[in-house]
């Protein structure tokens, strides 16, 4: 009986190595949830720090891409790396971009509960500034979430 399950182990672990290599060729590299919540992606591994932020590790624990604002930007950055390729520095630049427009929009939201106490004009200026922002973040995600979605196509 024991031949039965070592011979469905072989059968489960080859059904796996050929759903990674199809997976891989399509663009995909599985991703895998370690035990300290730290996800790796081949050889490169994202951590939250205590922060926030999301850093994409390589297997030597070197920093490759650090300060992430959205998870979505690193698991992208991550499996292009495990691919080989090379950074992806738009998406870089959109999702640090939207960090600024986040922190901005928050700067406007706190001055608006200041600025209630003030004239009226400030308080309109203020709220129209946080709507900017606002709008501003929301189309700088929506870049993220739109690789993100591409990336998830490819399943």
């Amino acid at each position: 009986m024991k031949n039965i399950h070592d011979e469905l182990y072989a059968k489960i672990t080859q059904v796996s190595i050929q759903v990674k290599n199809e997976l891989r060729k399509k663009g995909i590299v599985v991703p895998v949830q370690n035990k300290d919540g730290s996800v790796t992606v081949g050889n490169y591994r994202i951590v939250k720090n205590r922060a926030g932020f999301y850093s994409i590790l390589d297997k030597d624990n070197d920093i490759v891409v650090d300060y992430i604002n959205l998870p979505q930007a690193a698991a992208v950055l991550a499996n292009g790396l495990a691919l080989g390729k090379f950074k992806d520095t738009a998406l870089i630049e959109s999702d640090q971009r939207y960090g600024y427009a986040l922190f901005d929009e928050m700067v406007h939201t706190r001055a608006i509960k200041l600025s209630k106490t003030k004239s009226l004009e400030q308080f309109e200026i203020t709220v129209t500034k946080n709507i900017i922002a606002r709008a501003r973040k929301e189309n700088y995600k929506n870049d993220v979430i739109k690789s993100f979605e591409k990336l998830i196509k490819l399943v």
